[in-house]
């Protein structure tokens, strides 16, 4: 674990997180130490493992299946808006876990109409309950109904066209 904090605390860019994910993706066994750093109480290290996380949830999904309760719960919980949205991409990227968690579900429509929120957590917390009404069709017309109600003129360009998509997909 020493190795990666060091490697995290450290002047970082795009190419240092591929060189840390590589490392990861060529010996599983590390990532728990990966994972941990999530946690770390310096916000620009645990932002920076999470963001390596994010890329390892794409490249090796089973590395993070069985954190996905736990993954949500933290991004309920989690003060910093980078860090939300990294984890919030993670769970994204893996497959809904059933019974769906009701909590996450009001979690992602209030996040995704929050103003506090990013345009980029906004957006990915509307992807996320699609996600989830993929699962549980009886709650797509909630989702609907708060995506129809929302004002498209105090969202962004990024936001409104995620919107739209959605609706798309709900209409077909």
């Amino acid at each position: 674990m020493e190795d990666f904090k060091k490697a995290l605390e450290g002047a970082l860019g795009r190419k240092y997180i591929d060189i840390i994910v590589e490392q990861v993706a060529g010996a599983p066994g590390r990532f728990d130490s990966l994972y941990a750093l999530t946690r770390h109480e310096e916000t620009k290290i645990a932002w920076r493992a999470a963001w390596a996380c994010e890329k390892l949830s794409i490249l090796l999904p089973s590395l993070l299946m069985d954190k996905r309760e736990e993954l949500m719960l933290r991004a309920m919980q989690c003060p910093h808006g980078g860090t939300r949205r990294l984890l919030l991409n993670i769970l994204h990227h893996l497959p809904v876990l059933k019974p769906v968690n009701a909590a996450f579900f009001d979690f992602c429509l209030e996040g995704m109409l929050s103003p506090a929120e990013s345009a980029s957590g906004q957006a990915v917390c509307m992807k996320l309950a699609y996600d989830i009404c993929l699962e549980e069709p009886e709650l797509t017309g909630e989702l609907e109904a708060y995506l129809e109600n929302m004002e498209p003129e105090y969202y962004t360009a990024a936001v409104q066209c995620a919107r739209n998509n959605i609706l798309k997909k709900i209409r077909k």
